[in-house]
């Protein structure tokens, strides 16, 4: 074999390995994008709703402090 065909074999032995790495790199990238799309999705679907009603409720309580003549929470002096 000439020396043009080894650095041909070479060159496409190289390749092979980089596209190998590549695709390698591709799969770690979009498994971590999946575990973060599915993350997201847990706490839209089920702990932001929860969050929420949590806020609705401390509100509402505020709220009906307020109108049965508590005394408001005293303003900060800076």
């Amino acid at each position: 074999m000439d020396e043009q065909g080894k650095t041909s074999l070479e060159s496409i032995l190289k390749w092979i390995v980089v596209v190998i790495l590549a695709i390698v790199a591709l799969k770690i990238v979009f498994s971590v994008l999946a575990i973060a799309w599915m993350i997201g999705g847990v706490l839209l679907t089920r702990v932001l709703p929860l969050v929420l009603l949590v806020w609705l409720v401390l509100k509402l309580v505020e709220w009906c402090k307020g109108r049965n003549g508590a005394t408001p929470p005293a303003e900060p002096e800076y």
